[in-house]
């Protein structure tokens, strides 16, 4: 009687074993799932911003992010070529004396500007012992100044003057860039982060027994910008190619080695990585990746790949 009792209570205890191992393994498969779901919900989330900027259309506008709309333009193909600044030679004039005699007057210093036809200086003839005045030629900055009153002028050189308004550039072609060139050409010329644009004037030959021709380039400088001396480079336009599409260099941002810009959408900026061709340095053409019509962002860009990398870690946190 015992042993029935005895086996009765063991078959019980089984079978309540079994039940509550079934219904423990029910919860963990289910605490699982919803942990599988959510992260699901988590990764998709994190794909759904993948590329998108988080600065809203306001803040970019404040921070100076500008857009522009993206349209069709030329890519201009050029040659590099070096040279340096000079003077213009009708823009110099050494002053001496018409007749020997002793200075009276010589009033201009190094560094005065003078005007052409000004009065600068007086000088007593030795032969006729009058005295007569002595006019700037040209108008300009004094740049030398060798003999000063009482002293007695002959032959040499009273004063410098030189007119700095119009410089030339000269730049060295060589035999392989030679046929690519012509008088007329446009040239984008440089030095020390000043530019500015002119075109060629006069191809010369080089008479120092050289393998190169002289380009000569009139240079503007009435903003006194420019000095003779500068070593400079010039971009020669030789070929120009219309391109259906074109990105502002300024735009194109490299994020883990791709170029991308920033394309403008309802709510901020997204990532977009473009297929790009050729580029003149100012503009690159667009081969996929960009609508015409679509704007992107431009002056500031940069701000928002830095925006695009903080997002990226948190994520990755």
């Amino acid at each position: 009687m015992n042993t029935k009792y005895v086996s009765s209570f063991l078959i019980l205890s089984l079978f309540l074993g079994v039940t509550l191992l079934s219904l423990f393994s029910t919860q963990v498969y289910a605490s699982n799932k919803d942990k599988h779901t959510e992260h699901h919900a988590e990764t998709d989330e994190h794909n759904s911003d993948v590329g998108h900027v988080k600065i809203s259309l306001k803040s970019a506008s404040a921070a100076g992010i500008t857009s522009i709309t993206a349209h069709s333009g030329e890519i201009k193909q050029t040659i590099k070529v070096y040279g340096k600044s000079v003077l213009d030679p009708k823009a110099s004039s050494q002053i001496r004396a018409r007749f020997p005699g002793m200075i009276t007057q010589l009033t201009p210093n190094i560094g005065d500007i003078v005007k052409k036809g000004t009065v600068i200086g007086e000088i007593e003839s030795n032969s006729s012992l009058k005295r007569y005045k002595i006019t700037s030629p040209i108008s300009g900055i004094v740049t030398s100044r060798n003999l000063n009153p009482g002293e007695l002028a002959d032959e040499q050189v009273l004063l410098t003057i030189a007119n700095y308004d119009k410089l030339w550039v000269e730049l060295r072609l060589f035999s392989s860039q030679v046929s690519k060139i012509s008088k007329g050409q446009k040239v984008l010329i440089s030095s020390n982060n000043t530019q500015t644009t002119s075109v060629i004037k006069h191809l010369l030959p080089n008479n120092s027994n050289q393998p190169f021709i002289i380009a000569r380039v009139p240079l503007d400088n009435t903003q006194q910008v420019w000095s003779p001396g500068l070593l400079v480079s010039g971009s020669i336009v030789v070929n120009k190619i219309q391109a259906p599409i074109v990105v502002d260099n300024r735009a194109i941002q490299v994020i883990e080695t791709n170029k991308v810009v920033f394309v403008k959408n309802e709510t901020g900026f997204e990532k977009r990585q473009l297929t790009f061709g050729q580029t003149d340095g100012a503009f690159t053409e667009v081969l996929s990746g960009l609508q015409l019509g679509e704007q992107y962002a431009v002056e500031n860009s940069y701000l928002l790949k830095a925006d695009l990398g903080k997002s990226s870690a948190s994520h990755a946190h």
